[in-house]
């Protein structure tokens, strides 16, 4: 597994990156499609006092796993990491021999609810203020189902994902709903 390392205003030493490339070797032996790690290391504050925080991302193949924790010492915070990949690896494994025990048929996929938010418009002396774009993400995005979406996105930790839907060929948002359940955002066609 290829890792890559990002320190944000600070050096990273060497000692740190063989310590790092041990312990996150040992998550090949689990999950051997890994192609690749990313660990990025900042510091939180803008002390020298203030703690570690590592995030670590791994590919799977498609899948990401995703990982952030925080101390004042970077091996401890790169522990903690490695322990939650694990048991993310873990419960990928599970979920994906679940998966291969019972497919799921296409009628009895997740439903879709319909809602219909009707909005006020807005007043004519109303101004949208606009906020800068601080950080752009691009990644490569293959076809998938709506379940597999949202294993994705609980595999991230996220509360939305976009993603190829693979049965309606569009772009969609998949995202969490205060209620705990899920709800999807499609393109209308034109």
């Amino acid at each position: 597994m290829d890792i890559i390392f990002r320190g944000q205003h600070l050096t990273i030493s060497d000692q740190f990156r063989e310590y790092a490339s041990d312990h996150l070797n040992k998550l090949t032996r689990y999950l051997p499609i890994a192609d690749h790690a990313i660990v990025d290391v900042r510091r939180e504050a803008k002390s020298s006092e203030g703690r570690f925080v590592v995030q670590v991302t791994v590919s799977a193949n498609g899948t990401y796993l995703r990982a952030e924790e925080r101390s004042f010492e970077m091996q401890t915070a790169i522990d903690m990491a490695t322990e939650a990949l694990s048991r993310q690896v873990k419960r990928f494994k599970e979920t994906k021999l679940l998966r291969s025990e019972r497919r799921v048929a296409k009628d009895e996929r997740l439903p879709i609810e319909e809602e219909a938010e009707i909005r006020p418009p807005m007043p004519p002396d109303a101004e949208l203020v606009m906020g800068r774009v601080v950080r752009i993400k691009r990644f490569p995005m293959k076809p998938m189902t709506e379940a597999e979406a949202i294993r994705q996105m609980e595999l991230l930790g996220h509360n939305f994902f976009l993603f190829q839907d693979a049965d309606k060929d569009t772009l969609a948002l998949l995202y969490r709903r205060q209620d705990s359940g899920y709800a999807m955002i499609l393109p209308e066609p034109e």
